[in-house]
């Protein structure tokens, strides 16, 4: 190994130690309470968002890969 490959190592095995060492004295801290909302219901059921995706794959409105993004893009840019 060269030179710059053993010191990248050793700066690297030196860090995680550090940092292992470091999270094995800091005190215990209780868990996070999570502080997220729910998303609110839109009201439809599992039957009529599948209906959806049919219908838009019959349209060949639903985007399923980056082109499809890019076309859609293009027609929302025309439609301005």
């Amino acid at each position: 190994m060269t030179t710059l490959i053993k010191t990248a190592i050793a700066t690297l095995a030196l860090a995680a130690a550090t940092a292992a060492s470091a999270q094995a004295t800091a005190p215990a801290s209780p868990p996070a309470a999570d502080t997220r909302q729910s998303q609110p219901s839109t009201g439809r059921t599992r039957a009529e968002v599948i209906a959806e995706v049919i219908e838009a794959r019959k349209n060949g409105t639903l985007i399923e890969t980056e082109a499809d993004m890019d076309v859609a893009q293009t027609r929302k840019h025309i439609a301005k």
